[in-house]
């Protein structure tokens, strides 16, 4: 089955490129980035309350909710400065580039996150293989950028 999830989350992972492209050319029509990423997170909100209503989830426990860490209150704000910047530099130096050198950051956070077990999730040792994996990436970023 995990083979069939990582399959998903592949085909998923193509939406980043098509979200960043389509984001940039409404950022044309708005005249500045953080407009499209306004307009990007309005949509998104607007999805996200739909299937709230189509699925019928339960309303939050407010109370609950202000017991919550601080930190994670902060994937929106971490989300609008990923969109913001994806809208930036895709016109700079290309979507390929972008995505690359994001994903890249990403394997990076994310295994410092697996080794340690932050955000109390399950402990995944860092491993040779895993090093050799960012290193290949790393390697490839710089390919793409010079040709």
């Amino acid at each position: 089955m995990k083979i069939v999830y990582t399959l998903i989350v592949l085909i998923i992972g193509t939406l980043l490129a098509v979200q960043g492209s389509i984001n940039t050319q409404l950022t044309t029509f708005l005249r500045h980035p953080l407009q499209g990423a306004l307009v990007n997170f309005l949509v998104g909100f607007i999805c996200a309350l739909a299937l709230n209503f189509i699925f019928r989830t339960q309303t939050p426990d407010w109370g609950q909710l202000s017991t919550a860490p601080w930190y994670l209150f902060a994937g929106g704000l971490l989300g609008a400065i990923f969109v913001s910047s994806v809208i930036f530099f895709i016109p700079k130096i290309g979507v390929t580039t972008v995505l690359a050198a994001s994903i890249a950051g990403q394997l990076i956070a994310a295994s410092i996150i697996d080794h340690f077990g932050f955000f109390g999730l399950a402990v995944h040792q860092i491993s040779a293989g895993r090093i050799a994996g960012i290193l290949l990436l790393l390697g490839g970023i710089v390919l793409i950028q010079k040709y």
